[in-house]
């Protein structure tokens, strides 16, 4: 009873530990600034204000952002936003401070499953320590979009900590607590996908014969592929989309820029340094590529070693193997961001794990204890010192700039971080450097996010034809781009000499058709004019055309139209109620 009293108080000690770290390294940066994605997924999304919208963020994934190219379906992680907003409005502490409590519990639940796995407490408390402060761990605590990776791991560790403890009282409720987990890291984040597969892995490694493995893979994963296919149906617009119609880049070099990855994410993981929020890494530029060569190469090699361990040990073989496995969808799956850090959130439990096991098992005390303070401290350090840089869009962008010159996203970002300070032609130098360098690498999203910001640049600066061509070109990316309609419209408005080219072509052709007398080729160009660009003296033709036809409550509507614009002048203003009031007076002859 002592023994069982005493080994209780020492995981709650290893639990206080890690608790105590964890705290000590992210409080500081705890009143750090939302960051870039969180601006249109957060800041700016106004579904999430209302906790009443929680039933929709399950069947409608637009209502992830304000922009709709950007939807995903992530029900979760919304609620999680929602939850925040009502606690504390758009509180950053509260946002940061979520983010904090889910990985400190996911490093409870990793050190929790390292002590039952090996019997021994000291080997889950240097696991925890390890995975807790890894530098790479810490983007989804210092960046809230992250969220969804961790709050993904949450679910995944918690399905397979309750699979694999179905053999204990309980052992129902257990499993099904397990499937329900993998439908929590579903909506989470379709990466949690890979769960399945690791408990296949899990059901290959352990047990006695062949055959009774095969019977628990067949009586107790089936549900766990009935929710996955159920997932997989009603994602099949996104997958086709990200697959077969809007690849990114082509599956081959997907594959060989991923491969070429795995060997970039082992140098991240083993040597934490030179961590940035936007790395400097290309494609593969084909098989001829030396450095795929290589990295199939050290890949071979490790599947090797891997192999021999197999044979001597199921059990560390999964330990090393099951957390590495999400990165498989990224071999298939092209995402614009080639390599990104919080991908490696849940493979840098493989490592902790890894060296956890070294040194208290095959490392002798005297030497692993040291050993594991100095890995545990410069962990520490380097985590505590990266959480600092997170501390405002300019000291993360200025730090990704340093480190990636050659990317264009760094240069995106910087050039709005000037924008928001005024410094208007320092924008416009960066934006022009992000078009510059390495253009290859920028998405449809990117351009149109260049393209937008620098028409709003140079609308700062007064200079509205400039500004106007900006986002004609912006709505060349994407014609329903809202913030350059906006814009545009807003501008013509105004009065200024800001004709969209295919739209006053199409409206003097109207005209002249108008003063010829050919009414019915006036309105369709006019219409055709009106679909290009809003415009009031658009507006203003149409009425007179709709008069000419006898369609009075059409020439009402597009004068009434014409009179919502913000500023329109004030004879046109005039003129525009004195032919609505003469229609008005006129309605019952055409009501």
């Amino acid at each position: 009873m002592l023994g069982s009293s005493s080994a209780l108080g020492q995981r709650w000690a290893a639990r206080a530990v890690i608790a105590a770290a964890v705290l000590a390294v992210y409080l500081p940066g705890l009143d750090h600034s939302f960051q870039y994605d969180d601006l249109h997924s957060i800041i700016e999304n106004p579904h999430l204000r209302k906790l009443a919208n929680i039933d929709d963020f399950f069947s409608r994934p637009e209502m992830f952002t304000v922009e709709p190219k950007s939807a995903m379906y992530r029900p979760l992680l919304l609620v999680t936003y929602a939850l925040n907003h009502a606690w504390g409005g758009y509180l950053v502490e509260g946002f940061r401070g979520f983010n904090l409590a889910i990985h400190l519990v996911n490093s409870l639940l990793l050190s929790g499953m390292a002590c039952r796995f090996t019997g021994r407490v000291a080997t889950g408390l240097a696991c925890g320590l390890l995975f807790a402060l890894h530098p790479i761990a810490g983007e989804p605590v210092n960046y809230i979009s992250s969220r969804s990776e961790s709050l993904c791991a949450l679910f995944v560790l918690s399905g397979l900590a309750l699979y694999t403890r179905m053999g204990v009282r309980g052992g129902a409720a257990r499993y099904t607590g397990s499937v329900l987990a993998f439908a929590g890291a579903l909506l989470a984040k379709s990466v949690g996908m890979v769960l399945p597969l690791v408990l296949f892995l899990y059901e290959a490694s352990f047990g006695t014969s062949i055959q009774r493995r095969i019977v628990r893979v067949v009586k107790y994963l089936i549900p766990f592929c009935l929710v996955g296919v159920a997932y997989l149906l009603g994602m099949r617009q996104f997958l086709q989309a990200a697959l077969v119609d809007h690849p990114v880049r082509g599956l081959g070099v997907q594959i060989l820029t991923q491969a070429k990855a795995i060997v970039y994410y082992l140098k991240l993981l083993l040597v934490p340094v030179g961590q940035n929020v936007e790395h400097q890494f290309n494609p593969a530029s084909g098989l001829g590529d030396p450095a795929v060569w290589t990295a199939l190469a050290l890949l071979g090699s490790f599947a090797w070693c891997l192999i021999g361990v197999w044979r001597r040990s199921g059990k560390v073989f999964f330990w090393l193997v099951w957390p590495s496995l999400f990165l498989l969808p990224t071999f298939v799956v092209p995402l614009n961001v080639l390599v990104n850090e919080h991908r490696l959130y849940i493979p840098t439990m493989g490592l902790a794990v890894s060296l956890a096991w070294l040194m208290t098992h095959s490392i002798p005390r005297p030497r692993a204890l040291p050993i594991m303070a100095l890995l545990v401290m410069s962990y520490g350090g380097l985590s505590l010192q990266r959480s600092q840089v997170w501390r405002t869009p300019e000291t993360l962008w200025a730090d990704a700039l340093e480190k990636a010159p050659q990317m264009p996203r760094p240069h995106l970002y910087m050039g709005d971080v000037y924008r928001e300070q005024g410094r208007n032609e320092d924008a416009l130098a960066s934006y022009r450097r992000a078009l510059s360098v390495n253009p290859q690498l920028l998405s449809g999203g990117d351009l149109l996010a260049l393209y937008n910001n620098s028409g709003a640049t140079y609308l700062a600066m007064g200079q509205n034809e400039e500004a106007a061509e900006w986002y004609r070109r912006a709505l060349k990316i994407d014609p329903d781009y809202a913030k350059a309609k906006d814009a545009l419209e807003a501008l013509a408005a105004l009065g200024e000499s800001v004709w969209d080219p295919d739209s006053e072509s199409r409206y003097q052709q109207g005209m002249t058709s108008l003063i010829s007398g050919d009414i019915e080729r006036a309105l369709v160009a006019l219409n055709d004019a009106l679909v290009v660009q809003k415009h009031p003296k658009i507006y203003q033709a149409l009425g007179v055309v709709h008069e000419r036809r006898g369609e009075m409550r059409a020439a009402l509507e597009a004068y009434q139209a014409l009179l919502r614009f913000p500023q329109v002048p004030a004879g046109l203003q005039q003129s525009t109620r004195e032919r609505i009031a003469v229609l008005q007076a006129q309605r019952t002859d055409f009501d």
